[in-house]
């Protein structure tokens, strides 16, 4: 019998111009054969057991058929498109489904045929399938953007392939693998993750928190019981915003002990652990070949925020050598401005987005996209994905695909004191920086320590602040979108919203 990875089904979607890898298993000693369109493409590999064909670099193709042809097995693809292929990883903000984005019933009118979308399988621990309480209905299998399909994609991969595609005219397929709640620690093998010293705190805390259980597998059961409460349909009622009958209320409530308890204990079956959905989820797609990843994630590391670039480096290398591919592209967001939330809030943000901040300029092949005007001061999950898509779309048109275009944002690159005022100069801001409205929002002056009054004024490329308290030998400060929830109304002429900075004159 020959079996590929199930990532490989009917209406896949295929990376062009790179060595497209078929992973599977053959039970039988045979030679294969691999057609495209009808074209032989890899001749007479033998392959016994686990086997990886490897496919010269193809062109774009839509509604192709792709045939294995052995000598002992056939298997054919229908409606296989080839074109671009990228993976959505993060946590809640990527999975966040296109439903509930403020613009859906709208954008959802936008059937394309040709993006395509496929959900790996979400478990946390080898063997959950099989408890089966979970509506899998839409995993592992391709939709295609169409109404009936889209509601439970993730609405930034939606928002990136529809930019995507309207630029680069060729199938875009988005592979989600995200889970909400999780910290990027959950994301790589251990060998990554054990590798780096500094980031030998989330291995102790697991263990040690698994050392203080007193019996473990009453904690396996609350663990389970926990996350299934959380998929049940009461729990979705509530998320989606729906009314709450009295009884269904009561409900909610005796059930939140356990979904806490759920999401803040880290046991053996809890989507948390360390390296424990690398192992459930990544590894069930590095089958494929893809141009790179998608990323929105870092909300549930923010109380190590400031070890988070060790952390997501670390991802970043170990996804790269999972797939094999060094020029695997990573495109991430900086976390949206929140405030409070739910108990938790955004003061460490700051931190980790200087954090995030640091990989894009240390990572080769990773870069960064700002929403600091998309944020939500009481959500952490802000309704509006649009210009998160678009951003990193943008940024993937001119960074990876080399479209001449203004992909980046506004960037500090440096100050200057002189005659009673500080000039704040910006790069990615071409004809000058933007202001939307009357007065600069989220820029905050200091003297010695102390917040002084100013004036901010745009000059070209340029802020320019002026303050009564400013002398040649102030010692002073400069912080912008330097909070947890902040609205930045600074722009480029792409519409892209101004980076966070801290500047000190010395």
């Amino acid at each position: 019998m020959l079996l590929l990875n199930p990532i490989f089904q009917d209406s896949m979607v295929l990376q062009r111009g790179k060595p497209i890898i078929l992973a599977g298993v053959s039970s039988a000693a045979q030679k294969l054969s691999v057609l495209i369109a009808g074209r032989e493409v890899v001749q007479g590999i033998e392959v016994f057991n686990d086997f990886a064909i490897t496919i010269p670099p193809q062109e774009a193709m839509f509604d192709t058929e792709l045939e294995i042809s052995g000598t002992v097995d056939k298997i054919s693809f229908k409606n296989v498109d080839i074109g671009e292929v990228w993976i959505a990883g993060g946590q809640s903000n990527m999975e966040y489904s296109f439903r509930k984005d403020e613009d859906y019933e709208k954008a959802s009118e936008a059937n394309d045929r040709h993006i395509r979308y496929f959900e790996v399988w979400k478990y946390a621990f080898d063997g959950e399938e099989k408890d089966g309480f979970k509506d899998s209905s839409g995993w592992g299998r391709w939709m295609d953007l169409r109404k009936e399909n889209s509601a439970d994609f993730s609405a930034v991969g939606v928002y990136f392939a529809l930019k995507a595609k309207e630029s680069l005219n060729v199938p875009i397929g988005v592979i989600g693998c995200s889970w909400g709640g999780t910290t990027a620690s959950a994301w790589l093998d251990r060998a990554h993750l054990e590798e780096v010293p500094q980031l030998r705190p989330y291995t102790d805390e697991y263990n040690e928190n698994l050392k203080k259980l007193k019996s473990l597998d009453k904690y396996i059961d609350l663990d389970f019981k926990g996350r299934k409460l959380l998929a049940s349909p009461l729990a979705k009622k509530f998320d989606l915003g729906q009314k709450l009958s009295l009884i269904e209320k009561l409900q909610f409530v005796l059930a939140m002990p356990a979904m806490l308890r759920s999401s803040r204990t880290m046991g053996p079956r809890n989507t948390n652990r360390p390296c424990g959905l690398f192992e459930t989820m990544v590894s069930k797609a590095q089958g494929c070949t893809a141009r790179g990843v998608i990323w929105y994630q870092g909300e549930s590391d923010d109380n190590k925020a400031d070890i988070y670039h060790f952390l997501f480096s670390a991802v970043i290398k170990c996804w790269r050598d999972g797939f094999k591919d060094e020029s695997l592209q990573f495109l991430f967001v900086q976390l949206a401005p929140f405030g409070k939330w739910y108990g938790i809030s955004g003061k460490n943000y700051p931190i980790l987005r200087r954090e995030q901040e640091w990989v894009s300029k240390n990572v080769p092949g990773a870069y960064m996209a700002s929403i600091m005007d998309s944020g939500d001061a009481l959500d952490i999950h802000p309704k509006r994905k649009r210009p998160v898509g678009e951003r990193l779309a943008l940024l993937a048109l001119g960074k990876v695909y080399g479209k001449d275009i203004l992909c980046d944002p506004p960037e500090f690159k440096g100050g200057t004191v002189s005659s009673g005022q500080v000039r704040l100069e910006f790069a990615n801001a071409p004809g000058g920086l933007v202001l939307k409205g009357e007065k600069l929002n989220a820029l905050e002056a200091l003297v010695d320590g102390k917040p002084v009054e100013h004036e901010a004024v745009i000059d070209n490329e340029a802020i320019v602040l002026k303050s009564k308290a400013f002398t040649d030998s102030s010692s002073i400060e400069a912080r912008f979108a330097w909070t947890g929830y902040c609205e930045v109304n600074l722009y480029n002429a792409s519409n892209l919203s101004a980076k966070p900075f801290l500047w000190k004159n010395r």
